[in-house]
């Protein structure tokens, strides 16, 4: 086993080229750069390399985009965990870049996993009636269709599904299973269908916010350790520089349905509808968050401050979006007579009904989920490569406090804890020999107390506050310190600086369960 001597260090053991004209070219001695991405989003990796033609392989192979690339990188001391591509290799898709220099071309391959390319030439014509997690292994491991020798981690779904597929890519309909399907074991209908390099995921985002954190992530200096494994070992989770922010649009989230939505689903033929609605602040508690087994706990991006004179919040409003959405079922309990999703059929031999689509009652809360995940903190990290972390991973991140007032070691309660790896970027420089690794990793803007602050002090203190710190902050970095004692300090603060005359012209509204100070 060879030995790590600095943190970001990696050998490609493996890089070749396999032309579609049956020739092996070796890249490992002309590369420049390898770019791998991830991404929980998107249903395949993909990359490029950059490699200097000095033997003119692109006119003399020739290299059409119709080749493949075999791929093995190592991180010394962790070759159980390389990145290998070496049995299952990617598709070359595109040829661009061509500089030409002196006696010399530099070449940059786009290449993508080969069940995507898979997926764009074949489509599936075929009834189903089985759970969605049992047609979704069909999908990717039947010869006809992807026929993937990956490692597949498909999540249980519930019920039996009815469906015909009308001539579509597998992708397509898989992607569209992420709309209905119901978790087995939580219920949840948040559900990614992604790729990294462990496999192919069709899995909920409670499962992944259910998994242990594989490191601990912080921003500074890794001080004076001696001993070299060790401190190699803490450059790996040291940030070299990071940029956080937050994508909260009131407007753009009241109008795609992410605080209220309503969705009628018709029956034509039967002449019947239902309407299913949906309540930010009603559904928010019924699912767990990323924070959910952390001591912090997770709260609400918005509160259900008073909006008008009757007394409404941003989630009253529910007919801000309307879904239309046709089928030919009833709900359950309905006539079996009718050619329905809940007539009896025979499976295995036993008497079962099927299950109605899941998209009434899945859809408006999976696109509430993750406009509020685009809306929530996100951190954008550059750290040094380490083959043990991939797309879906849970980490922490400890970000530092900015200004001079405060410990070296405070870390920012507002964004410090877990993040979720949604994009991943593998960097590899040949000239730097240094592997570097970018990330983008997502949370919910969750803090201890954030949200009771806001409710209660928000009008009064509002973003014109004229302190430093401001009333807000004031009141976090106190209870952060002095716990109970804060509540103490910020009544001294308020009352020394409010006139009582004008706080009373704050005036008490009172609606059916809810009650708040309304200005």
């Amino acid at each position: 086993m060879a030995q790590l001597n600095f943190a970001g260090e990696y050998k490609v053991t493996d890089l070749k080229l396999m032309t579609s004209s049956g020739n092996v070219v070796e890249l490992g001695a002309t590369y420049l750069a390898i770019d791998l991405y991830e991404d929980i989003f998107s249903s395949s990796m993909s990359g490029t390399v950059t490699f200097i033609d000095t033997n003119n392989i692109c006119m003399n192979m020739p290299v059409t985009g119709q080749d493949f690339l075999s791929m093995r990188i190592e991180t010394p001391s962790l070759e159980e965990h390389a990145i290998d591509y070496t049995d299952t290799v990617f598709v070359v898709t595109k040829i661009d870049a061509r500089i030409k220099g002196k006696n010399v071309e530099t070449v940059v391959l786009h290449f993508v996993s080969p069940e995507l390319s898979r997926n764009t030439r074949v489509r599936v014509s075929k009834s189903y009636t089985d759970s969605i997690d049992r047609i979704v292994y069909d999908l990717l491991n039947n010869s006809r269709y992807i026929n993937s020798n990956k490692e597949l981690f498909i999540e249980p779904t519930k019920g039996i599904r009815k469906i015909v597929t009308p001539y579509v890519h597998p992708f397509t309909v898989i992607k569209n299973f992420t709309r209905e399907a119901l978790s087995k074991k939580y219920n949840s209908p948040h559900y990614l269908f992604y790729e990294n390099r462990a496999g192919i995921h069709f899995r909920s985002l409670e499962s992944l916010y259910r998994q242990a954190t594989t490191g601990f992530y912080h921003s500074g200096d890794i001080g004076t350790i001696e001993d070299g494994n060790k401190k190699i070992e803490q450059e790996y989770y040291t940030v070299m520089d990071y940029q956080i922010k937050t994508n909260n649009d009131t407007l753009a989230n009241i109008t795609g349905g992410m605080l209220a939505s309503r969705m009628y689903t018709y029956d034509m033929f039967q002449k019947y509808y239902e309407l299913n609605t949906f309540n930010y602040f009603e559904e928010f508690d019924k699912y767990k968050r990323i924070n959910f087994n952390n001591r912090r706990k997770d709260n609400p991006i918005y509160n259900e401050v008073i909006l008008d004179e009757f007394g409404n919040n941003l989630s009253d409003f529910d007919d801000a979006v309307v879904h239309l959405y046709p089928t030919s079922r009833t709900e359950a309990g309905g006539d079996a007579t009718r050619n329905d999703d809940n007539a009896k059929f025979d499976y295995n031999k036993r008497a079962k009904t099927y299950s109605p689509s899941g998209i009434s009652d899945a859809y408006l809360k999976r696109q509430a989920k993750f406009m509020e995940l685009n809306s929530c903190a996100s951190a954008s990290l550059r750290v040094k490569g380490n083959t043990t972390i991939m797309v879906g991973d849970i980490i922490d991140f400890q970000v530092p406090i900015t200004g001079t007032n405060h410990s070296k070691d405070d870390s920012d309660i507002y964004y410090s804890g877990r993040y979720m790896i949604s994009q991943l970027r593998h960097m590899f420089d040949k000239g730097t020999k240094q592997r570097r690794k970018k990330i983008q990793v997502q949370t919910s803007l969750n803090t201890p107390f954030f949200q009771l602050w806001r409710n209660s002090f928000s009008i009064v203190d509002g973003p014109k506050c004229p302190h430093y710190p401001t009333c807000s902050h004031f009141f976090h970095l106190s209870l952060h310190k002095h716990h109970a004692h804060a509540f103490y300090f910020l009544a001294s603060r308020l009352l020394e600086e409010f006139d009582l005359s004008e706080f009373s012209r704050y005036y008490y509204l009172k609606k059916v369960k809810k009650s708040s100070f309304f200005h």
